[in-house]
């Protein structure tokens, strides 16, 4: 089942996140795990610091986590936090769209 990233993905949804993003992670053994990014339209520092944690917790079990049409307001924030190469390397399918 892939994960749904809500719209706000900030300091204030964080804590809130953070438990159901790990239950979700335990659920997955197989090679990929996906998330779809398409509906994140505001993203601070601490939105993709959960995210990347996200990332490194499916990675120490095996599971490279895949992220589903990102958004432009997270491809904008990957690039000012200088994370464009991460996204890059969790983008399902690149947008066509320059950011």
């Amino acid at each position: 089942m892939d994960l749904l990233l809500p719209a706000e993905l900030s300091i204030y949804t964080a804590a809130e996140l953070h438990p159901r993003w790990l239950a979700w992670a335990a659920q997955h053994a197989g090679p990929d795990a996906t998330a779809d990014a398409s509906a994140v339209d505001q993203v601070d520092g601490a939105g993709m610091q959960l995210l990347v944690a996200l990332q490194h917790s499916l990675a120490a079990r095996g599971v490279a986590l895949q992220l589903r049409a990102p958004s432009r307001p997270l491809r904008e924030a990957c690039t000012a936090l200088g994370l464009a190469g991460w996204l890059a390397q969790t983008a399902h399918h690149p947008t066509p769209e320059a950011v």
